[in-house]
């Protein structure tokens, strides 16, 4: 979690507490926080065709039961959201992964709207 605050407060400008509660949000999900975390390093999402865990120099997933990477929910990997809404950073795309998995119907009406901003 630190290193997902860290880039909030530091390269987005939010406040600490604000930070604390976005990356609570995302560190209920291993799978998701992993790939952020990876995305906060090198700027960069997993390859559709990786099954390794992103994190830099990991040869073994850390978690007990690895997924498979990236992650992909409701048919969506975290690259595919980005291009559907290039407007949102890293955090934003992992934000909206984690509502896919926890409210689906109402992510997939996001997407089919084409992501309105008010």
């Amino acid at each position: 979690m630190e290193k997902i605050v860290n880039y909030l407060v530091n390269e987005c400008k939010q406040k600490e507490g604000v930070a604390v509660k976005l990356a609570s949000q995302i560190i209920k999900h291993d799978d998701i926080r992993i790939e952020l975390e990876s995305w906060i390093e090198k700027r960069e999402y997993p390859a559709e065709n990786s099954l390794n865990c992103p994190l830099e120099n990991s040869t073994n997933c850390p978690l007990e039961n690895p997924p498979s990477f990236p992650v992909t929910i409701e048919g969506y990997t975290a690259a595919a959201i980005s291009a559907l809404a290039p407007f949102m950073d890293g955090v934003g795309v992992y934000n909206f992964m984690v509502t896919l998995r926890e409210r689906p119907d109402n992510a997939k009406r996001i997407i089919a709207e084409g992501f309105v901003r008010k």
